[in-house]
Formats: structure tokens, sequence, C-alpha cells
């Protein structure tokens, strides 16, 4: 019958761990075994530990307690509690040494489920490379054919076994972060999401598992030395021998079945990589689209202060330009247009899990007649492209307000906004989209804002300088 872990572990193993100080467990347990780091083995003086926890405990004068019964608020002796309920749960225990000192040992079975929370808290990776490249050199390597099952399959078998784990790990890896993706994210949320993704695993472990640490550059030199082992009768007789020595068999009939089968799984887990790595890429790429297509749609529908913004400049500085009217005028007219403040979008998103065809619509209009047009004099095309030019030279472009801040500083390094000349409504609306393009990489100068108001003419404004970038 095969054991269970409750064999090996005591039925109160867990219970720090559950209990309502875990997170206080979790901390002590992570401290204790880092106290063994310097040392030969998992043992240390039992005073080193008191006083490493009682540090962790020196920060706050809460009090907790053991058992239900027993208050405990000073740290030494909340340190004193917690290494019994350890020695009681089944986590350490105690050894005498020489000197009659007393020292604190972890539980071998301990080992392997603190390790294995340190790799929880760090979110560590494998390095895929090193564990085929382990395999690949071990079976290469012919010295180590004196002894095929201790030297070479024993370590490959555990390899493979770990290699299928770790990219089992990172299947479920995307999978989770899938979940993440909900729709309670914002479009900045559902970016800010992606990025940690793609730092995360994007261009981490998935790119790594495709390019550097592609398991097909090493595959076929692997199943080739496998089958090697198999054929060659002198190998495969030393390897079960070595099987039986380490496994304590004595029918060899049975230990070269064993062998066997070993070594074909390793075979065949290198084959059944390929369904594990194309689920990955799936989950990848479904992963890359719904995150690509969630914020594209949060940010169709969304509302851009910038561009609306803009938008109001724009609609400001045509009307200055062409009515001889006051701004005051102008917006009121302008916002009288229902259109300026609600607009309504179509939603044209189809979701991609959606079975019905795109339908493709073609409208045949009726073709009008041509005409013959009066074809422009070159005297009227240079007239056209002069009023053109113009048009560009007085427009508030990006361009053109960088190129007039400049002018405006020469050699000077910042200027206040209160010394830009304003002499109509136009340089005006100018320091405004001064302020707006202030951002954009491509400018030469930046503003430094602050929460003073200055006054300009008859309006007043957020004080800011301009400064040379």
């Amino acid at each position: 019958m095969a054991k269970n872990l409750f064999d090996i572990v005591s039925g109160d193993f867990f219970k720090p761990l559950t209990s309502k100080y875990k997170r206080m467990y979790s901390d002590t347990i992570m401290l204790i075994f880092n106290t063994f780091k310097p040392e030969i083995s998992y043992g240390v003086n039992r005073e080193i530990v008191v006083k490493v926890l009682t540090d962790y405990f020196d920060v706050d004068d809460d009090e907790i307690t053991f058992d239900d019964e027993i208050y405990v608020s000073d740290p030494k002796e909340k340190a004193n509690g917690v290494i019994k309920q350890l020695k009681n749960c089944g986590w350490i225990e105690y050894e005498q040494v020489e000197n009659h000192q007393l020292n604190v040992v972890l539980f071998d079975h301990a080992v392997p489920v603190i390790e294995s929370m340190n790799r929880i808290i760090k979110e560590e990776e494998t390095e895929y490379q090193g564990i085929i490249s382990q395999i690949h050199s071990s079976l290469q390597n012919d010295e180590l054919y004196s002894k095929p099952y201790e030297l070479i399959i024993m370590g490959v078998e555990e390899n493979t076994e770990r290699l299928i784990s770790e990219l089992k790990r990172l299947n479920a890896s995307i999978k989770r972060h899938m979940d993440r993706q909900t729709n309670d994210m914002d479009a900045s949320e559902v970016l800010e999401h992606f990025f940690k993704y793609h730092q995360d695993i994007g261009s981490k472990a998935y790119l790594r598992m495709k390019t550097g640490e592609n398991i097909s550059y090493f595959r076929n030199a692997i199943v080739e030395r496998i089958d090697y082992i198999l054929e060659s009768a002198n190998t495969m007789e030393k390897a079960v021998k070595g099987y039986m020595e380490v496994k304590q068999i004595e029918d060899s009939d049975i230990a070269y079945d064993r062998l066997v089968s070993c070594l074909i799984d390793i075979k065949s887990s290198f084959y059944r990589l390929d369904d594990i790595i194309d689920e990955i890429d799936n989950k990848h790429r479904r992963y890359m689209r719904n995150a690509v297509m969630r914020a594209r749609f949060l940010l169709s529908t969304g509302n851009n202060l910038e561009g609306k913004l803009s938008k109001i400049l724009n609609r400001l500085s045509e009307e200055i330009n062409n009515e001889n009217e006051s701004v005051s005028d102008v917006w009121e007219d302008y916002f009288e247009d229902s259109a300026v403040i609600t607009s309504v979008y179509s939603q044209n998103f189809m979701s991609p899990e959606s079975i019905k065809t795109i339908p493709v619509r073609k409208n045949n209009a009726d073709i009008s007649k041509i005409e013959k047009t009066e074809i422009m004099s070159k005297e009227q095309r240079e007239l056209y492209k002069e009023a053109l030019r113009q048009k560009n030279r007085i427009r508030f472009s990006r361009k053109n307000i960088n190129q007039f801040v400049m002018n405006l500083l020469k050699e000077r390094d910042s200027i206040p906004v209160d010394e830009v000349p304003v002499n109509s409504r136009r340089d005006l609306i100018r320091i405004i989209y001064i302020s707006i393009y202030s951002g954009n990489r491509s400018n030469n100068y930046k503003v430094k804002r602050s929460d003073k108001r200055v006054r300009i003419g008859e309006f007043e404004l957020p004080y800011f300088e301009i400064l040379k970038s």
C-alpha cells in the first residue's frame, strides 16, 4: 500500500499555517530556516533562534495567544512560545550536543516544505536550459557509462520530471494571468497588467523557452542516447546491476523490466513536451489577444480628456480667427451645440469567441458623370500653395508652438508665463497650447507647474515656468 503524507508528518503539522496567526508563523518559519544557512547542518543553538525571533517581535507589543489560553506580549516570551508550538507540531526538535548546548534542529520532512514556500514567495523561475543541458551532458559523457544507472539514468529521470513540472507550472502561471483579466479593470489597469505579464512571463520564461532554451535543440541527441542505452547489452547489464543495488531488488528480470519502462517513459516524455508547449503557446496568444482587444475596447469607449480639450481649443481658435467677437460669445455659441458635450459612438466590438461570420457589405452607388473641370493655372497653384503655407504657419501645431517658445527663450533657460506677450485673444490661446504640448518628448521645452495663479489681461491662469529642455 502506498504511503500517505500523514504517515510521515504529524496530524498538527500544518496547524501553524492554518491558525489565525498564519502570517506570523510563516515569517518565523522562514527566519528559523535562514539561521541555518551558515551552518553545516539544519541545527543551530536554541539561544540564537530565540534572539532572531525576539528581534522579529520587538516591532510591536500586541498580545498573541498560545493554545487559546496563554496571552503573551513580551517579545522573548513570544519567541519561546513559537518555538514550543513548532516543536509540538513536528517542524523542529531539540538536540543536545557538546557542553550541554541545546540545538534547534529542523525535521527532514520540513525542509522541502520550507524550500517550496521560499520558491513561491520569491516566484523564482527555473532555467529550462539548465535542466535540459544537465540531461544532455550526462547522457553524452562516456566516462559515466561505467555506472550508467547511478551516474546517468537516475539524474536524467529526476531532471525530466522536474522539466515537465516546470513547464506545467509556466502553463498554470499564464492561466493565472488570464484569470486576472476581469471586467472590473479599466484601460490603465489592463495595460499595467499586460506589461507586468510581459515582464514576468513574456520576455523571460516564455521567450527563453522559444529561443535559447528551446527543447527541440537538445531532444534528438537525448532520444538517440536513450535508444543507445536500450540497444546496448553491455550498458543495460551494468544499469540493471546498479538498479538492483540502489532499489534493493534481488530479481534481475524485474529490475530489467522496470529499467526499460523507466527509459521508455523518459523518451516518451520528451515527445509529450510538444503538447505542453503547444498549450502554452495557445494560452500565451490568447492572453496577448485578449489584453489588446480589451484595452482597445476600453480606450475606444472612454473619455479622452486631452482629445476633447484639443477639439475645444481648435474650435475656439477657428472662431477667433474667423469672427470678430468676444471670447465669451464664442464659448456661449460653442456650448449651445449639445454635440460638443455629449457624443454617441457606435459599438463595433465583436467577441473573438463569436461563431457568427463578420458580414461584408458592398454599396453599389450610381456612377456620376465625369464632368470636365477647369484646370488651375500655374499662378493659381502657387497662390493656393502660399495660402496653405500661410495657414500652416499660423495654426497652433506642436511644431509651431515649439518654434514660438524657442524664439521666446532665445538665450534664456527659463521664462515665467506672465512674461509671454499677450496682445490678442489668439495669444492667450497660444499660452494654453504651450501648456498642453509641454509633455511632448519631441519639444525642446518643458513647463514647471505650481499651485499659484497669475492674471493676464482679463483672464486668470495657473502660473507656470517655461524651461528649456
